[in-house]
């Protein structure tokens, strides 16, 4: 006998190929998304109950493709270290597909696997001595940081130009030291990460 063939689509082919459209247009469509892998929408149907699970299998792609969702060893750090490796793994993440962002950003979190390493987010700091009404605001500020960083390392490496020395003299005088590379947004993401621990860290002393 030969051997079974392989199916036309799964759920893993469904969430790499919606992850790719929704980088590649910023968008996705369920008539798009079928195109893309060559069926009727119908047939997605077999696979997905709609546009929202889809969703969900773009961020565990996401998540199995880069290792965002990281080992329990980095959860074993104390906790300023903790978040900033958390931090600097979603942000490689999220630079990788920087058109699916808005989409992945704004969609919620309905997924077992992302329940998973919130609560492990939370854990660390309830057990820093954070009360549980700070927890949810530090991590969304931190992805809100996150989301803006991945954004700003695909954006053009020089983003203010044409500034005239002689009306605008001090911001000259910055820009003249600001790189005119990528490494103007790594700079401005390691500078606000240490901002925001810092800040963290206030908190938790006040």
């Amino acid at each position: 006998m030969g051997r079974p063939r392989t199916p036309l689509l799964d759920r893993r082919r469904i969430g790499a190929a919606a992850l790719r459209l929704a980088d590649e247009n910023g968008a996705l469509t369920i008539p798009a998304l079928a195109r893309a892998l060559g069926v009727a929408p119908s047939a997605l149907y077999h696979h997905v109950s709609g546009r929202d699970e889809i969703i969900s299998l773009m961020r565990e792609e996401l998540v199995l493709t880069t290792g965002a969702g990281q080992g329990a060893h980095v959860w074993s750090q104390p906790w300023e270290q903790a978040l900033d490796s958390w931090a600097r793994s979603y942000l490689s993440a999220f630079a990788a597909h920087p058109g699916a962002v808005p989409l992945l950003a704004t969609a919620p979190l309905a997924e077992p696997f992302m329940h998973a390493m919130y609560e492990r987010a939370a854990e660390l700091l309830l057990t820093a001595g954070f009360a549980e009404d700070q927890v949810m605001p530090l991590i969304n500020a931190l992805e809100n940081f996150i989301l803006g960083s991945a954004l700003d390392l695909v954006a053009p490496p020089v983003m203010v130009s044409a500034v005239a020395r002689e009306t605008a003299p001090h911001l000259s005088a910055v820009l003249d030291h600001t790189p005119a590379d990528r490494s103007r947004a790594t700079n401005a993401f390691d500078v606000g990460l240490r901002a925001l621990l810092t800040g963290f860290r206030d908190l938790l002393r006040g």
